[in-house]
């Protein structure tokens, strides 16, 4: 995908796009992808925006658009959501429907065509099968990323298959070289999330 110079890319997520950023700090990029995307592409003076939230949902990312999106002004949009819904129905037993989950993430990308008509890249979530109670886990996750690939489809530009390259990588290293809990990345994980943007995106005067 061509993304112009001074472009401004917006990231929307949750703490695997947050990257521990400073809360109080609107423009800190955090320590994660989106930091070494920025890196890579800052000699292009691309201006590169984190909203990603601890905690974040599909839900959260709706209840957010005016401020996390409106307000910003975005050129491109890249949007890394849904290990919450599946991960909080296990933490906290709050149960995010396939439905639910569908109609949330259709109506912020529905939002993003209506508002700005620009550029989409969804990044699939991901688990690494550490554990027994991870494989299980990822079964409902896997629900969820069938709407995300069907919505995809619809509205992105790019999708970022993340679960399976994960999988392919780990054969050449320990499961734990890339998320010690199978889910938040380690800095190795996030360098490879930063690749696999990277290698999708074209800069262009």
């Amino acid at each position: 995908m061509e993304i112009k110079k001074k472009s401004t890319i917006l990231f929307l997520g949750d703490c695997i796009t947050s990257g521990d950023r400073d809360m109080t700090n609107s423009d800190d990029l955090g320590h994660g992808f989106v930091e070494r995307i920025y890196d890579a592409l800052k000699s292009y003076r691309i201006k590169v925006v984190n909203r990603g939230i601890d905690e974040n949902k599909t839900i959260d990312l709706l209840n957010q658009y005016e401020e996390n999106v409106l307000k910003v002004q975005p050129d491109v949009i890249t949007i890394y959501i849904g290990m919450n819904d599946v991960w909080h129905h296990y933490s906290k037993n709050i149960e995010t429907t396939n439905e639910e989950f569908e109609n949330n993430f259709r109506t912020l990308l529905q939002k993003i065509k209506n508002d700005f008509n620009i550029p989409i890249i969804i990044i699939e979530p991901f688990i690494i099968d550490i554990t027994p109670e991870l494989t299980k886990m990822r079964e409902e996750l896997w629900q969820k990323v069938d709407i995300i690939r069907r919505l995809a489809r619809e509205y992105a530009q790019e999708y970022i298959a993340l679960d399976g390259s994960f999988a392919s990588a780990c054969i050449k290293h320990e499961l734990t070289f890339y998320s010690l809990d199978g889910i938040h990345p380690t800095d190795e994980g996030h360098k490879f999330i930063a690749r696999r943007w990277l290698r999708n995106i074209i800069v262009e005067d």
